[in-house]
């Protein structure tokens, strides 16, 4: 079941809200209007992740998270992969029974915009 995080101090929860479970999280930030202006849930985490990421601006991508190139002397960080794969309904559903302590708003909200990510 995702569960709601604590807030980071330096980010007010007014622009971002961020939850979690064992495999999967779940990000949303919100535009002035409180409105979700975009979000991204992680599956199948710490094994081989994937993000589905949607901003208002740029529409939707599903993609692999992977390491990005190391630089001498920095820590290792992730990046969402420029290749998009398939989103298919065992992820649509696996979101959908973790997200019950989401508010049914933007629970209906993230799952629409999913529902229109399905290749016919």
């Amino acid at each position: 079941m995702l569960k709601k995080l604590k807030t980071h101090k330096l980010v007010d929860e007014q622009d971002r809200i961020k939850y979690a479970s064992g495999s999967l999280s779940l990000t949303i930030w919100f535009d002035a209007n409180a409105e979700i202006f975009a979000f991204e849930v992680i599956f199948d985490l710490l094994l081989s992740e994937k993000c589905f990421f949607y901003s208002r601006n740029s529409g939707v991508r599903y993609s692999e998270i992977l390491d990005d190139n190391l630089k001498f002397g920095r820590t290792k960080k992730q990046v969402i992969s420029n290749k998009i794969i398939e989103f298919d309904k065992t992820k649509f559903y696996e979101f959908s029974n973790e997200a019950n302590l989401i508010h049914p708003k933007y629970k209906k909200f993230i799952l629409s915009v999913m529902e229109h990510s399905f290749k016919d």
